[in-house]
């Protein structure tokens, strides 16, 4: 039996994956509340090795003070279950596992109004993890037609922690 490596993305639409030996799960915490969170957890606590990684996220310039509460909480309250249910955890800055998982085939750029040019980390992480998952479903549920850009991260992460084998 391997190790169960888990990514979360933080925010109010962010998800959890996890994944071992090649199968995966995904849990949204938008549609989960605190209690399903916590059953959620215990649950992935019976594992005996548990590699986590969070995004070590902080406030985004622009956005609005309730925004930037919200997001706060759901990170802390996201860290609180994790050291509730004992699961080891590591915070990893998104410039870090992109870094790890982007090729340069997978960037997206995008211009902006003043000419200068960005990578479009949504469509970049969405091209990276068609390329390493091509059977994953993307989406939120399969009722849904578009990719969960959330659900991607999450699953990116979860694949970061097992390259590094954290």
């Amino acid at each position: 039996m391997g190790k169960l490596y888990m990514g979360i993305d933080v925010g109010g639409k962010g998800f959890i994956t996890t994944q071992k030996d090649g199968a995966f799960s995904h849990y949204s915490i938008e549609d989960n509340d605190l209690y399903q969170l916590s059953e959620i957890m215990a649950e992935i606590r019976k594992e005996k090795e548990i590699a986590c990684v969070i995004e070590d996220v902080h406030s985004i310039f622009g956005s609005s003070a309730k925004s930037t509460f919200n997001f706060g909480m759901c990170k802390g309250y996201l860290l609180g279950l994790l050291a509730a249910n004992k699961i080891p955890y590591h915070l990893i800055q998104p410039k870090e596992w992109q870094k790890e998982i982007w090729s340069n085939a997978d960037k997206v750029t995008r211009y902006k109004t003043d000419g200068g040019k960005m990578t479009d980390t949504k469509g970049t992480s969405i091209n990276a993890c068609k390329r390493i998952f091509p059977n994953l479903d993307l989406r939120k549920n399969p009722r849904c037609k578009n990719i969960d850009d959330n659900k991607v991260d999450s699953i990116l992460m979860s694949e970061y922690a097992r390259r590094k084998n954290l």
